[in-house]
């Protein structure tokens, strides 16, 4: 029989309860349930201690430095008391778990729960932008002798639009306007980059990985952090705000309030405001490379002509409401 190679195996969830008990004293395990599978594998632990979430990440995607770089900065958080769902210490004095899956050795942690849900309310807004910026400001003095991806032009629009290429072939016109508008982004940032502020990001904060509970929030899912532009983390915010809005739709109540928010806590430069704009547009080409540079994983007939048309729309709108050209 012809053994195939594997890109993504799914971890059975009644195998990984006798491998988490053993290495946790989180109590009895009542349940251990498969989440989602995004950039990573994520499961909901029910104990009798309290509720628990795993995360596995997929092969190929985050080494061992990039993981103790992710759970040193959340230990230095914790420390902070930033309010964040923070990874939990084996037995063995150890916070990353290995496991030889098919595809090859992958890295689990287990992190605490984060209490509450998703908010779009103003409130919500509010406090997030307060709490951004604190987490920012706790930030400052983190130090790691790891190494990490950082998050620069090379991550966010090189290696994105190699990935894009391959499958917007079909679209010369619309490579090409990629490829023009990438370069044009790199040199506008480039000439404002020595007035930016640089520090450790949390490189995902487009208010989907926060729980709201009561008065107080929790942030999760660092896993995209790590050193890059602070404009560029808060702008994020602003990018999943607008994205796959018409134009009319570009100015948004929750992301005044956020930034107002942000700025009483931590001031923002005239230089990191006029970026925000540039690093929206940036986003969204990420976010392009990162779907076509992941379809062997998750599947790429959902990135078919209405994908690009949208996409490239907002790209567009967005581009020239900013003055982008």
């Amino acid at each position: 029989m012809l053994k195939l190679p594997v890109y993504h195996s799914v971890i059975s969830s009644d195998a990984l309860v006798p491998a988490l008990k053993d290495r946790y004293d989180i109590g009895d395990i009542i349940e251990c349930r498969f989440l989602s599978n995004g950039l990573n594998d994520t499961y909901a632990l029910k104990t009798s201690t309290g509720p628990y979430i795993l995360r596995i990440y997929k092969a190929n995607w985050r080494n061992k430095n990039d993981i103790d770089f992710e759970v040193e900065l959340l230990n230095h958080l914790v420390k902070k008391e930033i309010p964040v769902s923070g990874p939990l210490i084996g037995r063995d004095g150890d916070y990353v778990i290995a496991f030889d899956a098919t595809e090859g050795q992958r890295f689990a942690v287990l992190f605490t729960y984060a209490e509450g849900e998703h908010s779009d309310k103003k409130e919500s807004a509010d406090l997030y932008g307060e709490q951004v910026a604190k987490m920012h400001l706790a930030m400052n003095d983190f130090k790691c002798c790891q190494k990490r991806f950082t998050i620069d032009l090379t991550h966010l629009l090189e290696q994105p639009i190699q990935a894009i290429r391959n499958s917007l072939s079909h679209r010369p016109e619309d490579m090409d306007y990629l490829d023009s508008l990438s370069k044009l982004l790199s040199n506008r940032i480039d000439e404002i980059s020595s007035a930016l502020e640089w520090g450790v990001c949390h490189g995902d904060l487009h208010g989907g990985n926060v729980h709201f509970h009561e008065n107080s929030l929790t942030h999760f899912d660092f896993d995209c952090g790590g050193f890059g532009w602070r404009a560029y983390d808060i702008s994020v915010f602003l990018w999943a705000r607008v994205r796959g809005k018409e134009r009319e739709h570009f100015n948004n109540e929750p992301w005044s309030v956020f930034l107002a928010s942000y700025q009483k806590h931590k001031v923002l430069s005239e230089y990191d405001l006029k970026a925000i704009p540039l690093f929206v547009a940036i986003r969204e080409i990420w976010l392009m490379g990162l779907h076509t540079g992941n379809s062997h994983v998750w599947g790429g007939g959902w990135q078919n002509e209405h994908y690009f048309d949208t996409n490239l729309r907002f790209l567009r709108n967005w581009c020239e409401v900013h003055s982008i050209h």
